[in-house]
């Protein structure tokens, strides 16, 4: 490469990164908490500002870190998060696809004594049909304001019956699991450690993982432990974010 080559590459970072960012299209992910912001999500603004750096960080840790393998949610609800991943693939501008997990319809019916037991569940809080948000297509449409429509897949439905539709040979490098319930998310982890879709690298960021009072018995908690012990995954805890959300990178994991 040129010297004049190379500064233009530094120009054109510098453009990317600082005049024409995405990220500066998202109001999360500005300096400080903003009247919009606050006004949307009213007391719980910095938590959805810590939500978002937490994403945004672990994109640009997949990108900057070489770990292979594509972007997952299970769960987008308002889309809110699922925006910030897509305005953090532009901006670092990555080239990895985005699949985007959710039933349209809330939260499934409690199937287990695991999930009877949440207190969240018997609060009614995690009733059926609660934590429904947007369509489909309006989640599209707000990931493909970031990102080509190709790099953007949508599964509606379970997730039981949709982690299967994953395409073969799929590798995960990030999952950002927002599912609440204890069977939701063995159903997504079991799945992609099974098919030996998580990536050497891979970080895995929890949404709700302090829910229930932190128990390690129910929730998101019990479904990642067995996970971790079924498989023997090596991962290094990255700690929280927010008030209820834990992320860990994985190592290494070995079939049963």
């Amino acid at each position: 490469m040129t010297i004049w080559q190379r500064i233009k590459t530094r120009l054109g970072l510098y453009e990317r990164r600082f005049i024409h960012d995405p990220l500066r299209d998202v109001p999360e992910l500005r300096e400080v908490i903003t009247d919009e912001l606050q006004q949307r999500n009213g007391s719980d603004a910095r938590n959805c500002q810590a939500v978002a750096d937490a994403l945004l960080f672990a994109v640009q840790y997949v990108a900057g870190s070489s770990v292979e393998g594509d972007i997952a949610e299970f769960g987008c609800m308002t889309g809110r998060t699922a925006t910030v991943l897509s305005a953090a693939m532009a901006s670092f501008r990555t080239n990895k696809v985005l699949h985007l997990f959710d039933s349209f319809e809330g939260l499934p019916a409690t199937t287990n004594e695991t999930d009877a037991a949440s207190f969240h569940t018997r609060e009614g809080t995690w009733r059926p049909g609660t934590c429904k948000g947007i369509s489909p297509q309006v989640l599209r449409k707000r990931c493909e304001a970031f990102l080509k429509p190709e790099q953007v897949l949508i599964y509606e439905g379970w997730f039981s019956a949709t982690i299967g539709k994953l395409p073969a040979g799929t590798k995960l490098g990030l999952l950002h699991v927002d599912c609440d319930l204890y069977q939701s998310t063995k159903d997504v982890l079991e799945y992609v450690f099974q098919q030996k879709m998580v990536t050497e690298g891979a970080i895995l960021l929890f949404d709700d993982w302090n829910c229930n009072r932190a128990s390690n018995s129910l929730g998101e908690r019990k479904a990642w432990e067995e996970m971790v012990s079924k498989y023997r995954v090596v991962y290094s805890d990255l700690g929280s974010y927010g008030w209820a959300s834990h992320k860990f990178i994985v190592h290494s994991y070995s079939m049963p």
